[in-house]
């Protein structure tokens, strides 16, 4: 399960993703007061959800990366508009992804060997100062040199 701001994710024993909560990034685009399927990921195994602020996303079995809701750049699909509904990243398709940390202002995405690509404020995902000029951001997944993370 995961949960983040208005909005939570189930994820069944048969690989299968429900959302419920604030539209904004509960699966469905809209409000959804109950439990349902998240119709935009049928067809895929899901194997992680996470969920933080008005954000989410799902790792597939086959290592895809979904992301959707307000996450700004951080959702890595090369635009700041919101994603009510799962998108696959296209930019992390040659990615096996493994892992996923997600929050308000940026992202990060580990493959199963390890490396690890970001996207959103540039300082936070170990690219540059803080205090850098307006729009520092990174809107496309990006490759974090010198480190590797441990995956499950």
């Amino acid at each position: 399960m995961a949960a983040g701001y208005r909005h939570a994710l189930a994820l069944t024993d048969t690989c299968l993703v429900y959302g419920w909560g604030d539209a904004v990034a509960n699966g469905h685009g809209q409000d959804q007061h109950t439990p349902q399927r998240v119709a935009a990921l049928a067809g895929q195994r899901v194997k992680l959800v996470y969920a933080q602020g008005m954000s989410s996303c799902a790792a597939t079995e086959n290592h895809e990366l979904y992301n959707w809701g307000r996450g700004g750049s951080q959702l890595g699909h090369g635009n700041a508009r919101m994603q009510l509904t799962p998108k696959r990243v296209e930019a992390l398709s040659h990615v096996k992804v493994a892992a996923v940390a997600i929050c308000s202002t940026h992202a990060l995405a580990a493959n199963t060997d390890g490396v690890v690509w970001g996207v959103g404020e540039r300082a936070a995902i170990g690219l540059g100062d803080a205090h850098g000029p307006p729009g520092n951001w990174v809107v496309l997944p990006t490759l974090i040199p010198n480190i590797r993370v441990r995956t499950l």
